[in-house]
């Protein structure tokens, strides 16, 4: 990709991606091509991958790095996921904070480097991105995404193999499935606004995602 942008975000999977990307496109100038964005987002391929020993430790010493993000789903254990980032990070950041902060990790060690984490939804709740996007839902489509439920909750009385770690995800994309086009991730649906950038509920991941990277409010679209 040519010279290595000094920003670097991993997340779990190509949703993450999209779904950040669409996202903070429309709170920041995020230009194109993807060689000119503000950050460099990187999808690791799962959570076992990014907290593989030895995974991060690679990412940290890359040379040119600024600053290193990274975004988990809680899943069922925001605090066991925390403490398994601490632990992986420590030999670069030995002062991280021993409980998750409530607004984003942020810290900077004795080298100048930056480091951030993320943990879906809001960091202290169980769940996961699907779990964060349900509340960019427009309130005009309060109706539609309780049918949404409402169906698949009844698909797996019938005998649906949905599990229960998957609902939040099966929920999103039943209601998602119901917009033209049918089948568009949520990345797309941020962009089109079926998905609201501008919620309130974004503005605590905006912000942490700001400071992380120290993008001025300046920038901010009008």
């Amino acid at each position: 990709m040519g010279r290595l942008n000094p920003n670097q975000l991993i997340v779990e999977g190509s949703d993450d991606l999209f779904s950040v990307k669409g996202l903070m496109r429309a709170r920041v100038v995020w230009p194109e091509p993807k060689e000119n964005a503000p950050v460099w987002i990187d999808a690791a391929g799962g959570v076992e991958k990014i907290l593989e020993r030895g995974y991060l430790d690679t990412k940290l010493t890359v040379r040119g790095l600024k600053t290193l993000g990274v975004i988990l789903d809680a899943d069922t254990n925001p605090q066991g996921r925390y403490e398994s980032f601490r632990n992986l990070c420590s030999g670069f950041f030995p002062d991280l904070p021993r409980e998750m902060p409530t607004e984003g990790l942020i810290a900077e060690n004795a080298e100048h480097l930056r480091l951030g984490l993320w943990i879906m939804p809001d960091n202290t709740s169980e769940g996961t991105l699907e779990t964060f996007l349900h509340f960019l839902i427009p309130e005009e489509s309060a109706t539609i995404w309780d049918h949404a439920t409402k169906s698949v909750a009844i698909a797996r009385t019938l005998g649906a193999s949905c599990r229960d770690c998957h609902v939040p995800k099966a929920n999103l994309y039943t209601w998602l499935a119901w917009y033209d086009e049918p089948g568009q991730n949520p990345g797309t649906a941020l962009t089109r606004k079926i998905l609201d950038p501008h919620s309130p509920s974004s503005a605590a991941f905006v912000q942490w995602f700001r400071d992380l990277y120290q993008l001025q409010e300046a920038i901010l679209r009008a």
